[in-house]
C-alpha cells in the first residue's frame, strides 16, 4: 500500500533534507502513475499546505523562465519531522 501524498511529500523531503518542488512534483507523479496537469497543481497545493502547517518551509525560490512558473525549494522542518514520528512516517 502507498503512503497517502502528502505522507509521501514529508518522506522524500526527510530523505532528501532540501528539494526543489519541480523534482519532487516528478517523482510523485511517477510513483502514483499521474499525469498532467491537475496533478502537478495537487501537489504545488500540498507543499502549500504543508508550509501553511508548519511542516515544510521555503528556503529559497526562483522564477523558471521556461515554463514561466514561480519555483519553490523546500525543507522539511523539526515540527514537521516529529509530526512525521507523531503519525508513524518515520
Amino acid at each position: 500500500m502507498k503512503l497517502h501524498h502528502k505522507g509521501y511529500v514529508l518522506v522524500q523531503l526527510e530523505r532528501e533534507e532540501v528539494q526543489w518542488d519541480k523534482p519532487l512534483i516528478d517523482a510523485a507523479m511517477t510513483e502514483y502513475k499521474l499525469n498532467g496537469d491537475y496533478w502537478v497543481k495537487h501537489f504545488s497545493i500540498i507543499m502549500d499546505e504543508l508550509a501553511s502547517a508548519g511542516l515544510i518551509s521555503r528556503e529559497d525560490h526562483r522564477l523558471d523562465t521556461l515554463s514561466d512558473r514561480l519555483m519553490f525549494k523546500y525543507r522539511l522542518t523539526d515540527f514537521g519531522r516529529e509530526r512525521m514520528q507523531d503519525t508513524g512516517l518515520l
